[in-house]
């Protein structure tokens, strides 16, 4: 089982890595001005810790006197998660599963044919084999059963976030299930009786003086026991496991996860080699074995106590712990995050204009007048001298707006705007188009109203220093219109939060 195990560790392994480079290309998008990469991380790291109830022999065999208490199990986990995609990916672990069962054990039995052909005291010139049975009343003993296993899971995930950060999480898959540690352990409670009966002449031998009876109290007697029983080396066994729960974004880097899981065993995990519950010391006092390594479910079974003389272990409760992303940095931000922090910002400032100056080697309008050329005689020579000294004002001013705000920031050198207006109202046959543009935050319909706005505001501008209204249009473009690509060819948002200018025969 172990080299099965191993092997598909490896092939798991070897797939994940093979599939890593592939899905790390997609991931990654360049551009002119700058490298922007996917927040989506497919390396996670999760470690869980849990407290789960589990089913135990003592449930099984309470005709024979064993009053179960309780019977929990803790685990501690840490495994390696590759995710294809957002929300499928596999995982390979490796946890510490630790089970402790509490029973008051209250059972009479015998131990027939106990051997004491060792001891001194039957040491005589008679030859025979003084064997005799061993009767034993066990009473309130308080036994405690403690398993340490090492678990390997092999599991697929899914993680769906509702808004980004939180959502549901579930895991479905196999385990190894490798004990390698076992013990019962006894405090001190309760109480032991034997006595002995040897068939061959016909004779009682116990700690009172009876008639008919031997006193030995130097064999049989009444005594409580303290310590451990035998260790046990159990066998191991394939479980099928499964997770479900919620996850809570921390932080770009981590989640907290908290939930329920269930493991149920395929094997039987009792070992082979039984022994009795109450066994025989070498001084031949009674000692307790324990329920873990005994034939005690055998014998409730011939009994009809029980069907089965075997163990199948199942595990069911909750599990809390961290999911960590391994290569996401704090700085990377979703696009639902910046929006947010976005909206947050413009709560605490006011929509107030803001008036800027910058370096005015910096052309961002384009004038674009599709009539003008040597041979086109639409204009007059004198509109095609101003449309000339028009577009080279209004290259040298740039009109941008601050995000989500419709108040124009204008780096004007010179007076531009002032020298603009000059030329439209001395020559009232040009028409001035202002088009209003956004960037990619928001949603359509809002970014549509808001570009139309930040035309508007220009418009008026132009309107208030003395332009006729019947020389200035307005269009409103959005980053789903072509325009958008066509005429603003820098991909910084900054850039597209904007205003430029088309000049036009009126």
């Amino acid at each position: 089982m172990k080299k099965n195990l191993l092997a598909i560790s490896l092939i798991f392994a070897m797939c994940c890595t093979a599939f890593a480079q592939e899905v790390q290309t997609e991931n990654e998008t360049v551009n002119s001005d700058n490298v922007e990469v996917s927040t989506f991380c497919p390396h996670h790291i999760n470690i869980h810790f849990g407290e789960a109830f589990t089913n135990n022999i003592y449930h099984r065999i309470k005709e024979l006197g064993f009053n179960q208490y309780y019977s929990l199990s803790s685990m501690l986990d840490v495994d390696y998660a590759y995710f294809f995609n957002e929300h499928w990916g596999l995982s390979l672990g490796v946890g510490v599963n630790r089970i402790g069962a509490k029973a008051s054990i209250s059972r009479s039995g015998v131990i027939r044919d106990y051997d004491v052909a060792n001891d001194e005291e039957f040491d005589q010139p008679v030859t025979y084999d003084p064997n005799y049975d061993l009767y034993y009343d066990a009473r309130g003993l308080r036994e405690k059963q403690v398993i340490w296993a090492v678990e390997v899971p092999l599991k697929a995930h899914f993680d769906w976030r509702f808004d980004g950060r939180n959502g549901i999480y579930a895991a479905l898959g196999v385990q190894g299930y490798f004990p390698f540690k076992a013990f019962n352990k006894y405090n001190g409670q309760g109480h032991i009786t034997t006595s002995g009966y040897e068939a061959l002449f016909n004779q009682w031998y116990t700690v009172h003086e009876e008639e008919g009876v031997t006193k030995m109290d130097n064999h049989f007697g009444t005594y409580t026991y303290n310590g451990r029983g035998k260790d046990v080396k159990m066998r191991c066994s394939v479980d099928v496991l499964a997770d479900f729960g919620g996850v809570f974004a921390i932080s770009r880097i981590a989640d907290f996860y908290i939930g329920a899981y269930a493991k149920y065993g395929f094997l039987d995990i009792l070992p082979k080699n039984k022994t009795t519950f109450i066994g025989r010391s070498d001084n031949a006092v009674a000692t307790v074995n324990g329920t873990l390594g005994s034939n005690i479910l055998t014998e409730a079974k011939e009994a009809g106590i029980c069907k089965r003389d075997k163990w199948t272990l199942l595990q069911v409760g909750v599990k809390a712990g961290f999911h960590i992303k391994a290569c996401a940095t704090p700085q990377e931000k979703s696009k639902k995050q910046l929006e947010k922090e976005i909206l947050d910002e413009l709560k605490k400032k006011a929509n107030e204009p803001i008036i800027i100056k910058q370096d005015p080697q910096y052309i961002y309008i384009v004038p674009i007048c599709d009539q003008l050329g040597d041979d086109d005689d639409t204009f007059s020579p004198e509109e095609k001298r101003a449309v000339k000294a028009l577009s080279d004002e209004l290259s040298k001013t740039k009109i941008l707006f601050d995000l989500d705000k419709d108040i124009p920031k204008i780096a004007d050198e010179n007076d531009n705007i002032n020298k603009c207006v000059a030329i439209l109202k001395s020559n009232p046959g040009l028409k001035l188009i202002v088009e209003g543009y956004t960037c990619d935050l928001g949603t359509e319909e809002h970014n549509r109203d808001l570009a139309q706005r930040r035309a508007n505001k220009v418009r008026d501008l132009f309107i208030q220093k003395g332009v006729n209204p019947a020389q200035i249009e307005t269009a409103s473009y959005t980053v789903n219109d072509p325009q958008n690509a066509q005429n603003i060819q820098d991909s910084r948002r900054e850039e597209h939060r904007a205003a430029i200018f088309r000049i036009v025969k009126r």
